[in-house]
């Protein structure tokens, strides 16, 4: 659904404050959810960019802020465990944490196996609650992903 993430790992971004910083990403996201008319329930308060120097402006950089540093905990775990579920010999698949909603760019993924690829793994965005499951031997998914 949405374009691949491209990770922004400038200073500015890394720092520990929620300034304005300039985060690609969340603006891409940001727009494929609003073309498809769904937010994920995470970004509750970020559909859209409040004016400058408001108290609001202050919430979204603080709630965007705390998302990406998130994002980016998550994605430096897949490589770990990716390899614990190889070491393992177990397969896994992506389950959606709330059934009860969907996710554009979820929905497509949802119940498929993971493969060796780690753009395979959640999480698929910023704010994404997908976790892994593990699959009992002989059991399969909707879809191998390689």
């Amino acid at each position: 659904m949405a374009p691949p993430p491209l990770i922004d790992r400038s200073p500015t971004a890394m720092s520990g404050t929620a300034c304005d910083f300039p985060w690609p990403d969340f603006d891409r996201w940001q727009a494929a959810f609003a073309a498809a008319g769904f937010f994920p329930a995470r970004w509750k308060g970020l559909e859209r960019v409040p004016l400058a120097d408001t108290p609001e402006a202050e919430a979204y950089r603080l709630s965007k802020f705390t998302m990406f540093r998130e994002w980016l905990d998550m994605l430096a775990y897949r490589p770990a465990v990716r390899a614990h579920y190889a070491r393992q010999g177990i397969r896994a698949r992506v389950e959606r944490q709330d059934q009860r909603s969907s996710c554009p760019a979820c929905d497509p993924l949802h119940g498929s196996e993971v493969g060796s690829e780690l753009e395979a793994m959640p999480p698929f965005h910023p704010g994404c609650r997908c976790v892994l499951v593990a699959m009992h031997p002989g059991s399969s998914g909707r879809r191998a992903r390689s």
